[in-house]
């Protein structure tokens, strides 16, 4: 491995297996450790000992670990996790010697680097615990290292760069198979989120070993489910921050058949099954909307069902162009499928709004037709188009947009019939209110004008051209029609600036700044994406 700002989350693995499928054994130990807080110039974690009783509370869920052999160790320091694995395993090799098959899980979170983990000013070398988990008696052994350094926007998980360390075991290790699996490659960082709060891969791992895994709707997730899900979520999740980061994995298994890590569809107590319906992007809150994120998934199969426990839940399916939301309520040992339940369709432009789903903004193609009041006396109501291009974010909506319109009069003396002409090219600037049925904007609007006024008739007059212009406000009202489209009316009060001609005894004298107050309205399509 290479030097670099990374660490391994390392998943190590012995299992003799002469079946197809074999889950952990009943006498399997769980040491989940966590510690928030590393050396003296590490900045503090979030998640750290969060994940670790996360975790835990998973396998006693799903894994069918007995809560008599799960040991939290959070906040502690070298010596006590030092002092607690050597029990552990004097605690295995009794059982071990009695013939039962034995299992081993041990799992931290917190600060470290390529050679240690660092434990609130204390430090456990890396092959020292290597040595302790991979020397134990028991029959299957699991290592999961999630190590972390802080950074800005999210807490990035990695290692201060310093000599590389081989992580791979020697043969001479007595396992009949060995995996390595980790949070990322070397030169890449973990990191986590502040929305999942948790770290990004053992968020996803613990979504796995609740059912979003199962691909094959055994009702079992294997160690090749669970790793294949983690690794795609994963680098989905890092995919929106500063870094991709690439979960790996390597194993010889000398014997046959799969590990199975969880049995989520066998879960009993005060645990409910959640059935998702089609294959999408699953936001799944405590609660109602705003309440803490249980789960953030894409569950594979066709079943696709996520093993939870009884409660209320607001799930949010993100589709490419819009989000469903559902209100679920979940009794234990009871399947709730969403597809039967109401929802309520919240389109991209309206999450935006309410700063809400992945997009931090979307596009606009607007056509309205309309008309504007007298800017000329004489002239009249005259028709118009407008062509226009937006941007609609969280703050409200920017937009380019582009006017015609042509009016055609004779004057106030009905003697000197005329076309006059308007280009307008402008800015707008909207704040969106959204009801249930429609969204309702107001704004201003600011535009350069170029103005063309032609004769018709026997006397010779020159055409006249000018610049302007325009200046107004907006209120409108929207309503979604579907596909994106949604029906659109707008109009207000509108004011021009220009040079006006002034005739004085039949002949044109100096122009004046003429500032006219009036009014326009427009009707049409509006399509986002």
């Amino acid at each position: 491995m290479s030097r670099g700002a990374v660490f391994l989350l390392g998943l190590v693995l012995a299992v003799l297996v002469s079946s197809p499928a074999r889950a952990l054994p009943e006498h399997t130990w769980v040491v989940a450790i966590g510690h928030d807080q590393g050396a003296s110039h590490e900045v503090g974690l979030l998640f750290a000992e969060q994940d670790a009783r996360a975790f835990a509370d998973v396998l006693r869920q799903h894994g069918g670990v007995s809560s008599r052999r799960t040991m939290l160790l959070l906040g502690d320091d070298a010596a006590s996790v030092r002092r607690a694995l050597q029990d552990v395993n004097a605690s295995i090799r009794a059982q071990a010697g009695a013939g039962h098959p034995t299992a081993l899980v041990v799992f931290y979170s917190g600060h470290a680097d390529a050679t240690a983990l660092h434990l609130g000013g204390t430090e456990l070398p890396l092959e020292e615990l290597k040595t302790l988990v991979a020397g134990s008696p028991a029959g299957v052994r699991l290592l999961v290292l999630d190590a972390c350094r802080s950074g800005a926007v999210t807490r990035v998980k990695g290692v201060n760069a310093t000599e590389s360390f081989d992580i791979s075991l020697r043969n001479n290790i007595a396992t009949e198979g060995l995996a390595i699996l980790t949070s990322s490659t070397a030169g890449e960082s973990s990191q986590e989120s502040d929305e999942l709060r948790g770290s990004f891969f053992t968020h996803h791992l613990m979504n796995a070993l609740r059912g979003a895994a199962d691909h094959d709707d055994d009702g079992k997730v294997t160690l090749t489910e669970a790793y294949g899900y983690a690794y795609t979520q994963t680098l989905r999740s890092s995919g929106q921050t500063v870094a991709l980061q690439h979960p790996t994995y390597s194993w010889e298994v000398k014997g046959r058949g799969e590990l199975v890590l969880s049995t989520p569809a066998a879960t009993q107590g005060r645990m409910g099954r959640l059935r998702l319906g089609s294959s999408s992007l699953y936001l799944i809150l405590e609660g109602r909307r705003g309440g803490p994120v249980v789960a953030e998934v894409s569950p594979q199969g066709n079943r696709r069902e996520l093993s939870l426990p009884a409660g209320h839940y607001f799930v949010q399916q993100r589709s490419t162009e819009e989000y469903r939301e559902y209100q679920v309520s979940l009794d234990a040992g009871a399947v709730a499928d969403v597809a039967s339940l109401p929802f309520e369709t919240v389109r991209y432009d309206r999450l935006v709004r309410r700063r809400g789903g992945e997009k931090r903004y979307t596009h606009h193609v607007s056509l309205l037709g309309g008309a504007q009041g007298e800017m000329l006396a004489g002239d009249g109501t005259a028709p118009q188009l407008r062509v226009g291009y937006g941007l609609d974010f969280d703050w409200g909506s920017v937009g380019v947009r582009l006017r015609g319109m042509r009016s055609q009069g004779s004057g106030l003396d009905g003697l000197l019939p005329r076309t006059h002409d308007e280009v307008g090219l402008g800015l707008t600037l909207q704040r969106f209110v959204d009801l249930e049925h429609v969204s309702l904007a107001f704004g201003l609007f600011v535009e350069g004008v170029y103005h063309r006024q032609g004769f018709d008739t026997d006397r010779v007059s020159p055409d006249r051209q000018s610049l302007g212009a325009a200046f107004g406000g907006i209120l409108s009202v929207e309503r979604h029609l579907g596909a994106g489209l949604s029906l659109r009316l707008e109009g207000g009060p509108v004011t021009g600036l220009f040079q006006r001609a002034v005739m004085k005894n039949g002949l044109e004298a100096n122009p004046e700044l003429a500032t006219p107050l009036t009014w326009w309205g427009a009707g049409g399509l509006v399509w986002r994406r």
